[in-house]
């Protein structure tokens, strides 16, 4: 029942925050303008339409930034509630599993897994955000950045676990197991976000005439 309630809380916070946040600044992508397309038939009426603008972010990119605040706040989520059942709350399921997730990292990636990760975590909030916000100075390169990280820290630890590195010899195998079910999840989470993010890396680099105008 913890973990049931724990879903809900992290889910519903993370959809409401982020539609609150899509609804805000839905206009500035409503002034990305969508590619021309071919109109007309024959030698003398074939041409190309322009003008069309978009009306909302992609909902492929909705959903990647929806991922990055589920992503960031359930780390938080989890460490707010291993405090509070270290200080005697009735939660020890959640507060458990984190701290094997804790101990995995922190012996799976040489004592600083542990704190990479929550720094990762505040992180992916910041892009969930910049992904809807629609900043083309820098969203996309944020974006990439942070998910570069994230691979390289998730899947260095992946493979310490798997491989039996001189680090986790002596780590219970619970805490291993915690470690490397979230390493594995966070890097298909990394992966396909740097996908989506250089899919749409035209409509996140865009720059409106106002922008332009600005921007010089």
């Amino acid at each position: 029942m913890q973990w049931v309630v724990f879903a809900l809380v992290v889910l519903g916070s993370s959809a409401w925050s982020s539609n609150v946040w899509e609804r805000r600044y839905r206009r500035r992508w409503q002034h990305v303008e969508l590619p021309s397309l071919p109109v007309g038939t024959g030698a003398y009426r074939h041409g190309h339409a322009t003008g069309a603008v978009m009306t909302a972010a992609p909902l492929a990119l909705r959903a990647a930034a929806l991922s990055c605040t589920v992503f960031g706040r359930g780390v938080t989520a989890a460490l707010l509630a291993t405090a509070a059942f270290l200080a005697g709350a009735p939660l020890r399921g959640i507060g458990e599993a984190t701290m094997h997730a804790l101990l995995g990292y922190l012996a799976a990636a040489f004592g600083v897994g542990a704190l990479a990760a929550m720094v990762l975590a505040a992180m992916w909030l910041g892009v969930g955000n910049d992904l809807l916000l629609r900043n083309h100075r820098s969203g996309y390169r944020r974006a990439r950045a942070v998910a570069l990280a994230s691979l390289a820290l998730h899947g260095f630890v992946w493979l310490n676990v798997t491989l039996h590195g001189p680090m986790v010899v002596h780590v219970p195998p619970a805490s291993l197991a915690h470690a490397r079910t979230l390493a594995g999840f966070a890097f298909v989470h990394a992966a396909m976000l740097l996908a989506l993010a250089r899919a749409h890396r035209a409509g996140l680099d865009a720059r409106t005439p106002s922008e332009r105008r600005l921007d010089g």
